[in-house]
Order: structure tokens, then sequence, then C-alpha cells
């Protein structure tokens, strides 16, 4: 009895035991697959989240570099605020603040600048509103975008009495554009197009610079601001994850006759920005061509080559049409924390005909302009979160005649600001101006100028 009760006992431990050790192998196998399969899905998330933070780190550095191209920083998004703060960027409208946004896409903005001027050596001062600009935005489609900027300068044309315009001031369209996108590295635009030639004539906004008159290189050889009616494309690309690659080319209407003046006496002068491009109709059936490519290696820096190049006159008894202006310009921005450098070269060539050159008309121009601000003092003066103070200084030179002595102009300027937040700025400048007569050598006597000004996105 015992030894059948010890057998049954045995057999029913082994029967017992037996599919125990089974599903202990199942177990363990199945743990062990669970644990390759955690390890795979570890791995698979580790590489989610560092591209995800290379993404993130990718967006952070590209909105960097927007503000780091303007020297002011950028505005934070306040919570349910849907206005539009980025920093203005070289690509006309795109960027700019908006300060009301309405349904279906459309939005209002603009900036305003007042300037007082004192010419010391003159004993002449003045106060002038220059400029009045709104613009206006709409996303006709996701894909089709309308922008315009209509300026007023010097208070309009505003009719004092007998029909005449007082304080010589104008109202004109500055730009005005379609523009389709297809894709971040290619899209078409057409319209009154704010003409790529050199960095300045595409960020000249009174707000974003820090020193109240342009550069005379802006001023003379690439005339800021130049607008023309053409069609053309734009785009960015990146080369690298730390390089960016942005372009813009355009067939514009092009420059006119008007680049040269004849004076009373008879004497002829190349002022090109006389014969900044018609919007309406060419004055001559061949076309210009106009473009910037500018790119930029790291956060911080950005290098820019422009040209603007065709034939400006129609055949008549001065000009047989064949004669061509050429314009090119490079341009560098560089910026590391508090420090800002920037500057540009430009260099002119127009064929000059005869009757022209005989009354002194010169064939080529060149300048250029380097400037240095320093970013300090944020906070000191409420609204402290976002106020900042800049110290500039700036040093211009453009030769009028590149072919004869003199016919120069030189200037320094030197100036500190004050911005109560990044879209408006309180400018206090002194200038030094030297100007060189056509056939001499001396720069003649200095005359100093003192400009206050403020300017603010609305």
């Amino acid at each position: 009895m015992h030894a059948r009760f010890t057998a049954v006992v045995s057999l029913t431990l082994a029967a017992l035991v037996a599919p125990t050790a089974l599903d202990a192998q199942d177990t363990t196998a199945t743990r062990d697959s669970l644990a390759r399969r955690v390890q795979q899905l570890e791995r698979t998330v580790d590489s989610l989240r560092a591209t995800a933070e290379r993404q993130d780190e990718r967006l952070m550095e590209l909105d960097e570099r927007s503000a780091a191209q303007q020297g002011v920083p950028a505005q934070p998004q306040l919570p349910g605020d849907t206005t539009r703060r980025t920093i203005p960027s070289a690509r006309g409208i795109y960027g700019k603040p908006f300060v009301k946004r309405f349904g279906g896409g459309t939005a209002i903005g603009g900036y305003v600048d007042f300037e007082y001027t004192n010419d010391l050596d003159g004993h002449a001062s003045s106060f002038d509103q220059h400029r009045l600009i709104p613009f206006l935005f709409a996303e006709i489609t996701d894909r089709l975008h309308f922008g315009t900027e209509i300026e007023f300068e010097h208070g309009g044309n505003v009719e004092v009495e007998d029909g005449k315009a007082g304080g010589g001031g104008e109202i004109n369209v500055e730009f005005a554009t379609l523009d389709y996108r297809i894709s971040e590295a290619f899209n078409v635009r057409g319209g009154i197009v704010l003409s790529p030639l050199g960095r300045f004539n595409l960020v000249h906004d009174s707000p974003v610079n820090e020193l109240t008159d342009r550069p005379l290189l802006s001023t003379y050889v690439e005339p800021t601001t130049l607008s023309e009616s053409g069609f053309g494309f734009f785009g960015t690309t990146y080369p690298s994850e730390r390089t960016l690659l942005s372009y813009e080319l355009y067939v514009v209407n092009g420059f006119t006759p008007g680049i040269f003046e004849v004076e009373d006496d008879g004497t002829a002068l190349l002022r090109v920005r006389e014969g900044r491009g018609l919007r309406g109709e060419d004055d001559n059936f061949a076309k210009s061509v106009v473009g910037r490519v500018a790119f930029s290696p790291f956060l911080g820096l950005e290098l820019g080559a422009s040209a603007h190049t065709g034939k400006f006159a129609a055949r008549d008894g001065t000009f047989s049409g064949d004669e061509r202006l050429t314009i090119w310009g490079v341009d560098a921005t560089w910026q590391r924390g508090p420090v800002e450098l920037l500057g540009e070269y430009g260099q002119l060539h127009t064929d000059v005909p005869a009757t022209l050159a005989a009354a002194g008309a010169a064939g080529r121009q060149n300048g250029y302009y380097v400037q240095g601000s320093y970013h300090f003092g944020h906070g000191v003066i409420p609204p402290r979160a976002t106020s900042v103070f800049t110290g500039t200084a700036r040093w211009d030179h453009v030769d009028l005649d590149r072919d004869a002595s003199g016919d120069a102009l030189d200037r320094l300027t030197v100036g500190v600001n004050w911005r109560p937040v990044p879209d408006a700025v309180l400018k206090t400048d002194f200038q030094w101006n030297w100007n060189t007569p056509p056939g001499s050598t001396d720069r003649g006597d200095v005359q100093r100028r003192l400009l206050l000004s403020m300017a603010a996105y609305f």
C-alpha cells in the first residue's frame, strides 16, 4: 500500500513538475524576447528623441539667425497672442511685425519715423516727418500671397495754395508683389519688387537700423529704396545642417536715361538715383536683370553678393540704345553676443554717350561703408525685460567719378540709441561730413550735423 501510494505520488509529482518545467522554459524565452523588444524600442525612442532635439535646435537657430541678422533680440510670443512678432528679414514683407490680423489671412501694419536735423556749421535746423509707411499682407490661399508698402514721405503731397504741393513730399508704392509659394527652395514673384541690389535695400526700415541717415553707398551707388516692376524667383536652401543659402533673381524694366543730370552750366553728372526704374512701362525694349545670393556658413555670419545689369535708354539724339548700366556689390554681416559688424561695397559702370562724356559725365563710381555696433544696458530703463542701448559708429565713402580726381564724399557718424522694445527706437547721431569737389584732392572743410530721431513699427 505504501509502495503503491509512493508510486502514485511520484507519478503525480512527475506530471506536475513536467509542465512546470516546460512553462518555465516558455516563460524564459518569452522574457528574453520581450527584453530584446524593449531594448529595440528604447533604441528607437532614443533615436527619435535625438532627432527631435536636433530639429528643435535647428528651429531655434533659425529664429536666432533671423534676429541676429537685424542686431536686435526676437520678441517672445505671448499666450493667446496672434500678432506676428518675427524680426524683419531680407525677404520683403515676410517677417515684418503686424499689429492687427484679420480673418481670411489679411494683416496690416507699418512704420513711422520723425527726425530733427541741425546743420551746425550751416546754422540751419529743421523737423521732418520723414516717412509714414503702411503695409498690407494677405494670404489669398495657402500658396498665393500678396504684400505691399505705401510710402508717404515728408508729409506727402500736401496742397497749400494755388494747387501747389508743399513740403517736397511724395506718395509712392514702395513694392506690391504677388508670390506663389511652391517650396521653401523655389517660389515665384511678380509685381513691383524690392530689388535685391545690396542688403541694405532689403532691410532699410528705419526701426531696424541703428543710425538715422542711410549709408552714402545706398544713396548714390546702390540707390535705396530701389523698386522696379518685374518678375522672378526666390528661395532658401540648407546645404548642410548649419548652413543657409538664399537667393532672389528678377527680370525688371531697369534704369532710365535720368541717371545723367545736366546742370545749368552745361556740366553733366552721373547721378544714378535720379534714373531709378519705371513702374508702368519701359522706355526701351531691353530688360534688366537683378539678383542677390546670400550664404550663412554659421549662426551670426552672412555673406552676400548682388548685381543689376541692363540697357537703360532708347535710341534718340543722345543715346544709341545700346548703353548698358551695371552695378554690383558685396556685403557682410557678423554678430557675436552684443557686438555687430556689417559693411557693403558697391561698384557702378555705365556706357556714356560722347556728348555727355565731353560735358564731364562720369562712367564709373564706387563706394563702401563699415559699421560697428555694441548693445549694452539691458533693462537699465523700464521696460526692463526688453529695453537696450546701442552704441554705433559708421564710416562712409563714395567716389562719384573713379576716372578723375575729386568728386567724392566721406562721412563719419557716431550715435547712441535706446530701444524700449525691439520694434521702436530713439536715436542720437553726430556726423562729420567732407566733400571733395571735382578735380580737387582737398576734402574741404568738415560739415557737422546733429540728428535726433525716433522710429517705430505699428
